[in-house]
């Protein structure tokens, strides 16, 4: 019986693999999709206030920690 039906696994497979791909918005999935870089990331050229601005910008600080930091760092600078 298997032997009849051995081909049904790698097409299960690859259905798998595309409806996941999908999903995730061309994000890697199963070796395929997207290779770009993800826009919320913060490379190591960025200045020290650029990766500020940024996590200020997407929620990861509040305005008092944004203003503290800003402060160290134009006094460090």
């Amino acid at each position: 019986m298997f032997e009849e039906i051995w081909w049904v696994i790698p097409l299960v497979m690859m259905v798998f693999c595309l409806f996941m791909m999908r999903g995730r918005s061309g994000h890697m999935m199963c070796g395929l999709g997207s290779h770009k870089e993800d826009s919320n990331f913060i490379s190591d050229s960025n200045s020290a206030m650029e990766i500020l601005d940024k996590r200020y910008a997407l929620g990861e600080i509040d305005s008092e920690e944004y203003e503290e930091k800003k402060k160290e760092l134009n006094h460090a600078g």
